[in-house]
């Protein structure tokens, strides 16, 4: 009986909670600060509206042996039949720093073996990025859900493109 009796009130929460957040009408937010999850990067994100329809974002990121910043400026559009939800796309720049571990290789010069160690180094990279995401602002609640891709070019020794998703959570304000 017990158990029966929990089962409803999560029940009833759940609906309630679920219900309340459907039928509630978002609110627009200046700035939001938060993580963005990636499979290349993560990292802190700060996404600031300048107007309805344009917003500036920096992102701090963090990923395997590379830290970078990058700045984007964003087109927002809204999602008439779903309240609260907005997509947008945009360009920016990015420079960033990779840390190379160093090499270590030998070769045969004249029958005698030659052993080689270039140490490690520190490259910075420059690049363009692009954007293009979802967001979802929960009404009576201070945060925002997203998601987005981010294809960038690194700038070094050629051309380098790589394709980067996140997950993001804003705190908004």
């Amino acid at each position: 009986m017990k158990t029966h009796q929990s089962v409803l009130i999560a029940t009833w929460i759940l609906l309630t909670s679920i219900f309340s957040v459907k039928t509630s009408l978002s609110q627009d937010y200046r700035t939001g600060i938060g993580l963005r999850l990636g499979g290349l990067h993560s990292g802190l994100s700060i996404r600031h509206n300048t107007g309805s329809a344009t917003a500036l974002e920096g992102i701090l990121g963090f990923g395997y042996r590379s830290s970078f910043i990058t700045g984007l400026y964003e087109i927002n559009r809204t999602i008439s039949s779903t309240p609260g939800m907005k997509w947008y796309y945009g360009a920016g720049a990015h420079l960033g720093m990779f840390q190379h571990k160093g090499t270590y290789w030998y070769f045969r010069d004249r029958g005698r073996n030659v052993y080689v160690v270039e140490p490690g180094h520190t490259v910075i990279i420059p690049g363009v990025d692009f954007i293009l995401g979802l967001e979802y602002k929960f009404n009576n609640a201070p945060f925002t859900l997203g998601l987005d891709i981010k294809p960038f070019i690194d700038v070094h020794h050629g051309l380098n493109g790589y394709f980067d998703g996140a997950l993001n959570f804003r705190f908004v304000f």
